[in-house]
């Protein structure tokens, strides 16, 4: 799954999310407008993929990856503040 979260770095997240959710919106249209089934539900399946994704990194992962370093950095200040009083 990591591999997946460094597929677009060109783009924010945020811009992905926007993006992907107007091409799904596009091939669900398509589905409507035209008798292209095959192709259209194909790229609606890719691009709910790729807008669940992009909500999940959104709203999940990139506030973990956050609180994690936070987490470490705090870690880290610790165990220094413990080594110094054991000094």
């Amino acid at each position: 799954m990591e591999e997946g979260m460094n597929r677009f770095l060109a783009i924010s997240t945020q811009s992905q999310f926007w993006l992907f959710n107007t091409a799904l919106i596009l091939n669900i249209l398509g589905m409507v407008l035209t008798d292209m089934w095959l192709p259209m539900v194909v790229g609606a399946i890719v691009t709910t993929y790729l807008s669940v994704d992009a909500l999940v990194r959104l709203r999940y992962v990139i506030p973990m990856k956050k609180e994690i370093r936070d987490l470490r950095h705090e870690l880290e200040s610790v165990r220094k503040e413990v080594n110094e009083s054991y000094e």
